[in-house]
């Protein structure tokens, strides 16, 4: 069994790929070759069985992952299997993601899910200064122009009723003395 890790990610990448590949006849050094996507490739040993079930899973605020193969696929005695997820990020830091990999046994003439491990990684997901900026400002819009605005908008209110009290007329009478 062999799957990726991808690189370093910055916040407004594109979605990465990561791949899972089984094959009862291939050494590790192939599957890990047959990997297309970049990044840190883990090889380990496992069991397999004719039908299993791969799942990827992480932080779900840090990183967004969307399968694009099913989750419970045949295993070839021949061919290389293979299970892809795209991985969005979604803020900065470092993820641990955990790939599972379940085989289906019969037991008693049933069909039962038998864990075969769970294998881990990490993803990084960087941010700049300026990106850092545009992000505080899109998630925090409402609560910044009312900060920006409000103190202009009263000083100008609190200018004008002044500019209308100095030009309305005075009602009190005036008392001259003579000097």
């Amino acid at each position: 069994m062999a799957f990726n890790t991808p690189p370093p990610m910055n916040i407004d990448d594109s979605a990465a790929k990561i791949e899972l590949r089984v094959g009862p006849r291939q050494t590790p050094a192939e599957l890990a070759k047959s990997i297309t996507a970049p990044g840190t490739v883990q090889v380990h040993e496992v069991q397999i069985s004719n039908r299993m079930k791969a799942t990827l899973s992480s932080d779900a605020d840090g990183v967004s992952i969307t399968p694009l193969s099913p989750a419970m696929q045949a295993v070839s005695g021949q061919a290389v299997t293979t299970w892809e997820w795209s991985v969005k990020p979604k803020k900065e830091g470092r993820y641990p993601v955990h790939v599972a990999l379940e085989a289906e046994v019969k037991i008693d003439g049933e069909r039962t899910p038998r864990q075969i491990g769970v294998f881990d990684g990490t993803i990084a997901v960087t941010i700049t200064g300026p990106q850092r900026l545009q992000h505080f400002v899109k998630e925090n819009w409402k609560w910044l122009w009312t900060t920006l605005l409000a103190p202009p908008a009263a000083w100008w209110w609190k200018r004008r009723e002044k500019k209308a009290e100095d030009k309305k007329p005075d009602d009190d009478p005036k008392i001259i003395l003579p000097k």
